[in-house]
């Protein structure tokens, strides 16, 4: 089975919405309101088509083609350069005083846009305005016939057309009958519509129907920037997000170390608390850490100035003069009341996709909720968090907290697509107010669970040991007190310590000369013993001997002959 035939339009996020672009070689009715940027996606389109080497033709039924190449001139789209060459312009006013009588014949238009189409080789034709000639035929069945030759000749001539139309939302009976007729007769229909937001102007664009074609139906903002038309919201989700398991730091090291080394890189954290929490100076020293490592960092903030961020910070010890002088951090300050919701989100995107960083800090994102339009806001956080995934940024937002709802929560709402999530908060004890912060979460993370105290030193911020009370943490000068006691029992057990080493050794001294004595007297006894039992062995040997010659002696006698007396005795 095959698939419709389309011509991308070069428009950022129409092509996305419509899968690829509009029908090729087939119509489409664009209608919307005055001012709702009609000819300008038409002459966005041709220009476009120009820059990748097509031809176009415009048809104004409105304007003089001088002043549409006028109202073009703040585009870098130099429509002027290719007029007379790939470009052709028909004026195709009718005159001031034109009067219908009968059936209006278009032959003339028809044959002059062949031409064009010929001469120019266009791909992509545009007829604005088309509204002005069909009021002029006056009756409802001669405009359809007439819209429908038309829109047959620029089949026939294998265009992609755009033909623009007015129609006022607010007013019903402005917009002719025929005009709905004329909608049937066409495959795509796309519709703009405008609304003052905070006293400012919103266009919105939306694809009312898209024969044989899969496309967005929703309604999204349309903006009008520097370049043209662009809708930010209608960029398609991102393919996958990367993710690291390489860490990196918060520029607070105990706080990485409550985070197991850091947050991951290509993370979210949302950094969120009171006015005066230091929201900006976490997010300051997340920067100034992420510059040291030699990393690229951008910072945007939507409360203060660059300069004056950097002054402040300087004062706790973080230093940003030098990784921005070095151009390893930009301080981009924007105000939120001087733009809409859609163009801050589409200028992030620019600036993101222009400086290339590896971590990226909005201070705070919750100004968003207070620019023009602000229902987007949460889409448009949601969207921004997705793109700098997909770029595996890691990305710091901070947010007031939301103390209405009387639970934890943020007014920018994206505690729940944040991966780590820091609540900074007040604790007021004892006639002082200190700053607090806790880890409510951390995504694939062993993390603390304790609050901490978060204090702004010379060096920077950095947390506080936790000292309790009971089920109380303390803080200030309650935990200064408690530190100074602790301190003063670790001094007293010290103290004990050493006198009892000291008395100890004093004892093992005098037990090692009792054995020393004792072992002199051992020795003595030992040579005493060792003499008696010399002198009993002497002794034995004697009395032995003596024996011995008294024994001998005895036997020695026994054997003396005997006497004449004794014989004759006998």
């Amino acid at each position: 089975m095959s698939s419709l035939a389309k011509r991308a339009t070069g428009i950022a996020g129409l092509d996305d919405m419509t899968r690829g672009g509009l029908p090729a070689g087939r119509p489409c009715l664009v209608v919307g309101e005055p001012g709702s940027g009609k000819t300008l996606l038409g002459l966005n389109i041709l220009a476009n088509a120009l820059a990748g080497g097509d031809g176009a033709v415009f048809v104004s039924f409105e304007e003089p083609v001088a002043e549409v190449l006028a109202n073009t001139a703040s585009f870098p789209w130099e429509l002027e350069r290719h007029a007379e060459g790939a470009l052709a312009l028909i004026d195709a006013r009718p005159p001031a005083d034109a009067q219908t009588s009968g059936r209006f014949d278009l032959d003339g238009l028809l044959a002059g846009l062949g031409a064009a189409v010929t001469r120019t080789g266009a791909a992509w034709v545009v007829v604005d305005g088309i509204d002005q000639l069909l009021d002029l035929l006056g009756e409802r069945a001669a405009a359809v016939t007439e819209m429908r030759r038309l829109l047959l000749r620029l089949t026939e001539l294998g265009v992609t057309a755009l033909v623009t139309a007015k129609r006022d939302a607010r007013e019903r009976s402005a917009y002719p009958g025929y005009m709905e007729s004329v909608e049937y007769l066409v495959p795509t229909l796309i519709r703009l519509n405008t609304e003052v937001v905070d006293h400012r102007l919103m266009r919105k664009l939306r694809i009312a129907k898209y024969r044989g074609s899969e496309h967005v139906a929703d309604e999204v903002p349309m903006v009008m920037s520097a370049e043209g038309v662009r809708m930010p919201m209608a960029r398609p989700a991102a393919p996958a997000w990367q993710v690291f398991t390489e860490r990196v730091s918060t520029g607070v090291q105990r706080l990485d170390g409550l985070l197991g080394g850091g947050v991951h890189r290509g993370s979210s954290t949302l950094i969120s608390g009171a006015p005066g929490t230091s929201k900006t100076t976490l997010a300051s020293a997340f920067v100034a850490a992420a510059a040291a490592r030699g990393e690229k960092a951008l910072m945007v903030s939507f409360d203060e100035a660059a300069d004056q961020i950097v002054r402040n910070v300087s004062a706790v010890g973080i230093d940003l003069e030098t990784p921005r002088r070095a151009g390893r951090l930009l301080i981009e300050s924007r105000r939120t009341w001087n733009a809409l919701v859609e163009a801050h989100f589409m200028d992030l995107l620019d600036l993101i996709e222009q400086e290339a960083p590896a971590c990226v800090v909005i201070d705070p994102v919750s100004a968003l909720f207070k620019a023009g339009g602000s229902d987007q806001a949460s889409l448009s956080i949601e969207h921004l968090i997705d793109e700098v995934k997909a770029r595996g940024i890691t990305t710091v937002l901070t947010s007031l907290a939301n103390d209405e709802t009387g639970v934890e929560g943020t007014v920018a709402r994206v505690s729940t697509i944040a991966d780590t999530w820091l609540v900074l908060g007040y604790q007021v004890s004892a006639g002082e107010r200190n700053r607090s912060l806790s880890i409510v979460k951390s995504r694939g993370t062993r993390h603390s669970n304790q609050v901490r105290e978060l204090v702004l030193a010379d060096s920077g911020p950095d947390l506080e040991d936790v000292y309790t009370l009971g089920s109380e943490v303390l803080m200030g000068t309650m935990r200064l007190q408690r530190e100074a006691e602790a301190a003063a029992a670790d001094e007293s057990e010290r103290r004990a310590r050493d006198a009892r080493v000291r008395d100890v050794s004093r004892q093992l001294e005098q037990t090692r000369l009792r054995v020393a004595e004792l072992e002199r007297e051992a020795k003595r006894l030992e040579e005493e013993l060792q003499d008696t039992e010399d002198a009993r062995r002497s002794d034995q040997e004697a009395g032995a001997r003596h024996r011995e010659r008294i024994l001998r002696s005895r036997e020695g006698a026994d054997r003396t002959p005997p006497s004449d007396d004794a014989e004759a005795n006998r």
